[in-house]
């Protein structure tokens, strides 16, 4: 468009009246048209950094940077006032992760959904072409100290390994073919158990010796920590061993003495469950609680003035609501738009698949978020943006299956960021929301509240529920309540009998001769 037929339009007849408008160059004049018209296609009332954002898209640098220096140049002279927003887009300026192969290399995620392109950061194992014997592609964070390589475990073992990575039947019939993230765990035992042995000059492949060690040695070094030995790290190194023997078709005595120890460990875990009550206890949140602290933290974003700021804080109210209501594990937490989360029928609703621990085949799960927990995923899409393009920048993330929660920088949040923030936030740890939500509807519901509760927990059995996620001190909130609820009904029928008696002595002494 010529400059002159630009000028020509209404908005800038006003402007041109402006002291120093002659002075504007001609690419500022321009660029800054755009934004208007960016603005009254959106209807923005009142653009903020946010809208600027938006209008900059996907620009490379260098030209995001001139644009913004055309705004600068143009509203400094026609309206100083929005100097600021403009001075803040520039500062809050989020970058892309960069998708070529050197990224990749530098970080052992996957940018490759299962069935769609996508930009979730996912774990290793999750890629297609996982080798659960590949050396690292970067310098892992910590060296190995009580393990070995896993390329340095025995031939056989590895390519069980292999093989159950690739979802390849193993030589027990019976049995499913393990989920990778066990896999993965029974590959970090298996080198756990290699190193240790050789401290005792045996076997790297299992035995009952070797076995009776490794496990005397990793209770000695679990016992110094600092919250104790706990039973559950013991059973799950047990378990992840004993997969693998009957995976590999070890000799029978060794799955029986594995068995064994699971056993043993499974009995002193459940005693130690309490432990993770007592969590929950301690610092006394509930769910209610957790959704008043994601309220009360998004209401204080508006009063924050930094953007890192702001959208770390719409990120951690984000995670507290959402996962009060839909209790996800860990591996199901990473939500990504357009993927396993959807805008269906003016909700935002979870539509994905839950990978539990030793299941190969991932169980569906969708799960409509209540309006008020879709308010805060409404946030996030938002951002620092106008309310009026909420529809449109929905869309967007949706068409490019941006994951929900991502950096101040714009990179996706890694899968520990969900657990990390959420401990952060209320002192209990990550998994104990499903504790949560059973305890408060139960204590809210009675025994009703265990089906209530089950569906947003992707739990079909009771018993499961009963064995993991009730607490005694629940189970005697039950019992009250059931006993109140028993007396409220017996004086009921108490006072009902009673009034009948009273009717039948009033009948009575009406027709009684006198």
């Amino acid at each position: 468009m010529k400059i002159h037929r630009t000028l020509e339009k209404p908005v800038w007849r006003s402007l041109a009246q402006r002291p120093g408008f002659a002075h504007l160059s001609i690419p500022s004049i321009e660029t800054t048209n755009g934004f208007f018209e960016f603005i009254v296609a959106h209807g923005l009332a009142s653009p903020t950094a946010g809208d600027i954002g938006n209008w900059l898209g996907d620009c490379p640098e260098p030209e995001r940077t001139l644009r913004i220096d055309h705004l600068q140049e143009v509203f400094a002279v026609c309206q100083p006032s929005f100097l600021e927003a403009i001075r803040e887009a520039r500062r809050f300026a989020p970058s892309k992760p960069p998708s070529n192969t050197d990224f990749k290399a530098a970080h052992p995620v996957s940018f490759e959904p299962r069935k769609n392109r996508s930009c979730v950061l996912r774990p290793l194992y999750e890629t297609q072409d996982w080798d659960p014997i590949a050396p690292p592609t970067r310098r892992p964070p910590r060296k190995r100290s009580v393990s070995i390589p896993p390329w340095d475990l025995p031939s056989n073992y590895q390519t069980e390994l292999r093989r159950a990575a690739d979802g390849l039947p193993g030589q027990d019939p019976g049995m499913q073919v393990p989920a990778r993230s066990m896999v993965l765990r029974m590959r970090e035992k298996l080198c756990q158990y290699a190193w240790s042995v050789a401290q005792h000059n045996l076997d790297a492949e299992l035995s009952l010796p070797g076995i009776d060690a490794y496990l005397a040695d990793l209770k000695a070094r679990l016992l110094p920590r600092p919250e104790g030995l706990r039973w559950a790290s013991m059973l799950a190194t047990a378990d992840a061993l004993l997969l693998f023997a009957r995976y590999a078709g070890a000799q029978p005595e060794i799955t029986r003495h594995l068995g064994d120890y699971r056993r043993d460990y499974e009995v002193r875990e459940s005693g130690q469950r309490a432990l993770k009550f007592f969590a929950l206890a301690r610092t006394g949140n509930s769910t209610d609680r957790i959704l008043d602290m994601a309220e009360a933290l998004l209401a204080a974003v508006d009063a924050e003035e930094r953007p890192r700021k702001r959208h770390q804080m719409r990120n951690g109210a984000a995670i507290l609501s959402i996962f009060a209501n839909a209790p996800l594990r860990n591996a199901s937490a990473q939500l990504a738009f357009g993927e396993s989360l959807f805008w269906k029928h003016d909700e935002w609703v979870i539509r994905s698949e839950i990978q539990k621990t030793h299941a190969r085949r991932p169980e569906p799960f969708d799960f409509p978020l209540h309006p008020e927990a879709g308010r805060f995923v409404d946030a996030l899409v938002l951002g620092d943006a106008s309310p009026a393009m909420l529809p449109t920048l929905r869309e967007k993330l949706i068409r490019d299956r941006r994951q929900l929660f991502v950096l101040p920088d714009g990179h996706p949040a890694a899968a520990t960021y969900i657990p990390r923030v959420f401990q952060a936030l209320t002192g209990n740890s990550f998994t104990t929301l499903r504790v949560m939500l059973y305890s408060d509807a139960i204590a809210h519901h009675g025994a009703d509240g265990i089906e209530l509760a089950k569906p947003a927990a992707h739990h079909s059995s009771t018993e499961i529920v009963k064995s993991h996620y009730i607490a005694e001190q629940v189970a005697e909130i039950h019992a009250n309540n059931i006993r109140n609820r028993r007396s409220r009904r017996l004086a009921k029928m108490h006072s009902e009998k009673h009034r009948d008696l009273i009717v039948a002595l009033e009948i009575s002494s009406e027709t009684k001769p006198r």
